[in-house]
């Protein structure tokens, strides 16, 4: 059974492979603004671009926590900071 789907999803995006994901993507996200709305799905989209990133800061081995505390250090008064 799952050797039948993968070569179902394998015949489907061999030809115009990018037409059609496109195509789920615009049906997915029609459903989800249908289903929650369009700022919900709006804030969902830009939750993920935002994992996204920092995803790929971590995969190209950024460390991006203590370059953030840094920032912070320089940003936030004495009296604020805790660590």
């Amino acid at each position: 059974m799952w050797e039948d789907l993968k070569n179902l999803t394998s015949e489907f995006f061999s030809e115009h492979r990018d037409r059609k994901i496109g195509f789920t993507l615009g049906i997915l996200i029609g459903a989800a603004i249908l289903t929650f709305g369009f700022f919900d799905t709006l804030f969902a989209f830009f939750c993920g671009v935002i994992g996204l990133y920092i995803g790929s800061r971590f995969d190209r081995g950024d460390d991006l926590i203590e370059r953030t505390l840094k920032r912070l250090e320089k940003i936030l008064p004495d009296r604020v900071r805790y660590w």
